[in-house]
């Protein structure tokens, strides 16, 4: 018999369960033919069955050797080096059959739970399961409820999780994590539900709408469908917050950024001064010509680009550019000045940052948790300002410690980000408001047991307010 035919008859030993057979058989085809994969990795597959471990590495190691390209393999022996712990191998090989197939989403899954159980990276393995569920749908989901039990909240992630792929059967094993998740997740994606069905959109173009979107998802821990959002709103018009959120959401994703990036840096670098070629200490530097309305902003976040990119020079002159006009530049500028160690100018932007802050008290003084109207039309200008303050954060605090330990003469103290409110916790809507935008959500529903979940924890919120007031 040739290989290939006792590689066939193999397969029918192990479908109709005759272990011994089917192996005694492999045997004989790797015997006739040591060069060919495929056997070799089914011998793999018999012996990790088994749990005959180091066999099974074996087998693997000399299917991947003879089949490099192969992804399946790879994966493959990422699982056996990681149960016999040998963890930096399990890594490697992972991220060898990511590499072949980005898109299969087992090895995502395996590189996961290796960042979990035994890297102690929880946060790179979350990241891993959120692209294994997007490539998988259910088949890994699991997983992600082990995760959300030990992570901050990814509010809008989890809630989609849950509400798409937790069994009904399950709600009891997770009780907290439900709570928790319906807590933060419901108010905010019932009011935008809210806003996009009965006010058109709160009055934005559909660009703006799904940039606002994907700002949310970003922020309330959905990246794939803030990616998605994005990426809506870049077809219908180029702006470079949008680009940059996109950029953020393409690493929080783990998905290559390089089909946006070229692009993006090549309109970033329109706001960097102009080069002064053959220029002379004695002689007047070219100037850029002064930015007004949208371009300020543009320009604000082509300097953030740049920061990304770890370009940080490029980002201070495009900051630089704008700092008298808009505060926030001003504050990366600061942060620009320590990273690249110019304390002398660290310490003049800083002055003058306190200045402007005595006089307009934008940033200082931290968020506070904002009221949301069904009525009102102001919701945008305060998610904006978030939306800036969660950019600053790391300028804040360096601000907060400068005007501790380098005296500041002002009457006011810089709140430390680390005070304040996460993102999730910022947004409020009254108990009535609440009930009245959840019930329009979760109506559309299909899951029938998940609006049920919903709607107990609606009824022990109400009633824990009654008994409060009482």
């Amino acid at each position: 018999m040739t290989a290939e035919e006792l590689y066939e008859q193999a397969q029918k030993h192990l479908e109709a369960g005759e272990h011994e057979a089917a192996e005694e058989v492999l045997a004989q085809a790797v015997g006739l033919e040591p060069e060919w994969a495929e056997p070799w990795n089914s011998l793999g597959e018999l012996y990790f069955g088994q749990e005959k471990y180091e066999e099974a590495m074996e087998s693997y190691e000399q299917a991947v050797a003879l089949d490099e390209e192969n992804a399946g393999y790879w994966n493959a022996l990422a699982r056996v080096y990681a149960l016999t712990k040998q963890v930096e191998e399990a890594k490697d090989a992972y991220q060898r059959a990511i590499k072949l197939d980005r898109n299969d989403p087992a090895p995502w899954n395996g590189l996961g739970v290796l960042y979990f159980e035994a890297l102690g990276k929880p946060q790179n393995g979350m990241q891993c399961f959120q692209r294994a569920e997007y490539l998988g749908k259910e088949r890994f989901a699991g997983n992600l409820f082990a995760a959300f039990a030990q992570l901050p909240p990814h509010p809008f992630f989890s809630y989609r999780v849950a509400r798409d792929y937790m069994p009904a059967e399950d709600y009891p094993k997770w009780k907290g994590y439900l709570q928790q998740t319906l807590e933060t997740a419901l108010p905010l994606s019932a009011y935008l539900n809210w806003l996009d069905k009965k006010q058109q959109r709160a009055g934005l173009s559909e660009a703006a709408w799904h940039k606002m979107l994907g700002l949310a998802n970003y922020y309330m821990g959905d990246p794939s469908l803030a990616l998605e959002h994005l990426t809506q709103s870049l077809e219908i018009e180029q702006d470079l917050m949008a680009v940059y959120y996109q950029l953020l959401a393409c690493w929080e994703f783990l998905e290559p950024d390089a089909p946006y990036l070229e692009p993006v840096l090549e309109r970033a670098s329109t706001f960097l001064p102009p080069e002064q070629s053959g220029w002379k200490f004695w002689q007047k530097k070219e100037e850029a010509p002064p930015l007004s309305g949208k371009a300020i902003e543009q320009c604000y976040y082509a300097g953030l680009i740049y920061v990304e990119q770890d370009e940080i020079e490029k980002a201070l002159q495009c900051f630089e550019r704008i700092e008298r006009d808009f505060l926030p530049a001003a504050y990366q500028a600061f942060w620009c000045c320590e990273e690249l160690v110019l304390g002398k100018k660290k310490k003049e932007k800083g002055d003058i940052l306190l200045e402007q802050e005595a006089r307009q008290q934008q940033f200082v003084n931290g968020l506070e948790p904002q009221p949301l109207s069904l009525e009102g039309q102001g919701f945008l200008a305060d998610f904006l300002h978030a939306v800036r303050y969660s950019e600053l954060e790391e300028a804040l605090e360096l601000l907060h410690m400068f005007a501790e330990f380098e005296g500041s003469s002002r009457e006011y103290e810089i709140q430390s980000p680390r005070e304040q409110p996460p993102f999730h916790q910022l947004w409020m809507l009254s108990k009535e408001d609440e009930l009245k935008v959840v019930g329009l959500l979760v109506d559309e529903h299909q899951n029938e047991a998940f609006r049920e979940e919903v709607k107990m924890v609606l009824n022990t919120e109400k009633q824990a307010t009654i008994d409060e007031e009482e």
